[in-house]
């Protein structure tokens, strides 16, 4: 009868599992003498049930759900926002709502977590009837996989945003999860993996109640060496019944009929529960790729390496899942022929770090000349100012001649002159009136003097040919002078001032 209701109880759940996809799931053991017996396993969802396992999954999920997503293009190797239509239209779905019912980050969280729980991860991408996509609708099964002219092809028993049917490679995204089965086709359930480490966690966090209520293990029993009628055993049973859970726990009990209180020896202490629960969390962190300090467990960690382990924490666990779902979803980019198209999530804003670390940076990437002022107010959403979109360039530097090994100077020798010279040494233009050459006005050392020419004038007008106002215009052009003389260029002081104020 038994061996008849394990059986009725297969059927009735492979019958269940036509309708509800996904609510059971079943593997087949075989025997060395070569019978088979399905065994019926524990649905992957009770993972959540797990603290330990739960908080790992949120630890890498909620981050990747924060993070902009963007469309980029390759243009003769340079990264820009892709212009495509399709392109936009999808970056717009992976930054605001994949759905009507779900938007992105909520999306993202679903796809890390189901993925780690099942294995893998299925999404279907609906288009309209020009061909552009309009929703990213999350799959509650897992769809049988066939291989069709080298594309992979979707059999689907439906769920309740998804109907039955056969889908194109270029309708899903797949997520597999890091560990793939024996013929690398599906990913492995790390719950599954971690099967005894959760099923611990879970019976501790029950027992942790059980203690709460007053259902652990007995602290000690009763005995005495008198008969007890039954009207006895039912008034101590009562007084103990009472006597339960957190409320009751210091309440005197008072037994008659010789009774006597008898300790177990077995206390909570003995037991090491807190050690338990630790050991249980390091293991499921491992097996998530988690550092215990992200699942606030910090009975390890310092000041000196917490924040180090938070970057680590991003660069070896974040980047690597950030990569899968990118490879996933540019693949429907790759699929409707934009090859050149991809998608990239910004990591940015998990490994700035420090604010006087990302001002430092920030500084050595202008001066470097990678980012304008501009650049770096953006990517600190401050809005830009006129001008800032001008890369910085050293003067101090000089390219190196790769083939030579000679310095060259960054800027053309006929671009080098210096406001009023012809470039080898002569202040004028050949004219003999001291005039500048109007070839030399777009110059760095020429637009250098004009300023400092303009600020002479104002002095001039306001305060009159003094002779503190000589002082004043000799210290504004000493630093043109010195520029002049490490050029190699006669440069007369007294005399630029004078042109100046008679200019």
């Amino acid at each position: 009868m038994g061996r008849f209701s394990k059986t009725l109880g297969r059927v009735f759940a492979r019958a269940a599992n036509l309708f509800v996809p996904g609510t059971w799931d079943f593997y087949t053991y075989t025997h060395d003498d070569g019978t088979t017996d399905t065994i019926e396993r524990a649905k992957a969802s009770n993972a959540y049930y797990s603290n330990a396992f739960r908080a790992c999954l949120l630890a890498k999920a909620r981050p990747l759900a924060s993070l902009p997503v963007h469309v980029y293009e390759r243009d003769n190797g340079v990264r820009k926002e892709s212009g495509h239509r399709f392109s936009v239209r999808l970056s717009s779905l992976l930054r605001t709502r994949w759905n009507p019912f779900m938007t992105s980050s909520e999306g993202i969280r679903w796809m890390m977590m189901t993925k780690d729980v099942r294995g893998e991860a299925f999404c279907r991408v609906e288009f309209d009837g020009s061909g552009m996509p309009v929703a990213i609708w999350p799959m509650a099964g897992t769809p049988d996989i066939e291989v069709s002219n080298g594309k992979a092809v979707f059999r689907y028993s439906g769920d309740k945003f998804t109907g039955p049917g056969v889908y194109l490679q270029d309708e899903i995204v797949w997520v597999k999860s890091p560990v793939l089965d024996s013929d690398c086709l599906h990913g492995v359930s790390l719950a599954m993996l971690g099967a005894r480490e959760l099923n611990l966690s879970i019976d501790l966090e029950e027992f942790y109640a059980n203690v709460l209520d007053g259902d652990a293990t007995f602290a000690g029993w009763l005995e005495t060496d008198q008969k007890l009628q039954q009207q006895d055993i039912d008034q101590v049973s009562k007084q103990l019944r009472d006597g339960g859970g957190v409320v009751s726990a210091g309440r005197v009990r008072i037994f008659d009929k010789g009774l006597s209180y008898k300790t177990n020896g077995q206390s909570m202490v003995d037991m090491s529960l807190v050690e338990q629960e630790r050991w249980i969390l390091q293991q499921t962190c491992r097996t998530l790729s988690v550092p215990p300090q992200e699942v606030f467990d910090l009975s390890n960690a310092t000041y000196s390496n917490i924040e180090q382990g938070a970057i680590n924490f991003a660069n070896k666990t974040l980047v690597p899942e950030c990569k899968a779902l990118e490879e996933a979803f540019s693949g429907i980019l790759w699929a409707a022929g934009y090859t050149s198209d991809y998608v990239q999530f910004d990591m940015n804003g998990l490994l700035r770090g420090s604010y006087k670390e990302r001002m430092d940076g920030y500084r050595i990437a202008i001066y470097a000349g990678i980012y304008c002022p501009n650049d770096v107010l953006a990517k600190e959403d401050m809005p830009p100012y006129e001008g800032g979109q001008y890369h910085l360039r050293s003067t101090a530097y000089y390219a190196i001649d790769p083939e030579t090994g000679e310095a060259m100077p960054q800027q053309p020798e006929a671009e080098a002159a210096a406001p009023g010279g012809s470039g080898e040494g002569e202040r004028d233009d050949g004219h003999g009136d001291g005039t500048e050459d109007p070839d030399a006005k777009g110059t760095a050392l020429a637009v250098i003097h004009a300023d400092m020419a303009e600020r002479i004038r104002d002095r001039y007008r306001s305060a009159g040919d003094t002779d503190r106002f000589r002082e004043f215009a000799r210290k504004v052009l000493t630093p043109l002078s010195a520029a002049y003389e490490v050029d190699g260029i006669e440069y007369d002081m007294d005399t630029d001032i004078e042109e100046i104020i008679n200019g």
